[in-house]
């Protein structure tokens, strides 16, 4: 039920804009998503936004600690830390088909708004937020 209301919120940001460390209904990029989806929720994900256009793996890594656990196989609501062509990135598993990724939800760059979509990159890595009791 969490994962699915996860989702639920993240599905409502689909059509807004794309902006770099957006955090709010104007406008997210891809860890504003994250946040104001899992903050929907009542998960205490850090608003933090001091990063820049192209994200580093260490750092995108300790973000994610702070509330998720890594996972190996995906489950609905999942974040998706993978590289795009241009840099770093993260989406949330938005639906499993046979025990892999089939869609997404992302906020993916300039010029484009949170969409549902196919997963188009391979995944570095899975996270699974921490519910709270």
């Amino acid at each position: 039920m969490r994962a699915e209301a996860f989702v639920a919120a993240a599905r409502g940001f689909i059509g807004v804009p794309w902006v770099h460390q957006g955090r709010s209904e104007r406008g997210v990029d891809c860890v504003g998503l994250i946040v104001l989806s899992a903050r929907a929720i009542g998960i205490d994900a850090p608003m933090k936004a001091d990063y820049g256009r192209f994200q580093y793996y260490p750092q995108a890594r300790e973000y994610l600690e702070q509330f998720c656990d890594r996972v190996g196989s995906p489950e609905l609501g999942d974040i998706v830390l993978y590289k795009t062509t241009q840099s770093l990135h993260m989406a949330i598993v938005s639906e499993v088909e046979d025990g892999g990724i089939a869609r997404v939800i992302q906020a993916l760059g300039h010029k484009s708004s949170v969409v549902d979509t196919a997963l188009q990159f391979t995944p570095l890595q899975l996270w699974r937020l921490r519910w709270p009791s």
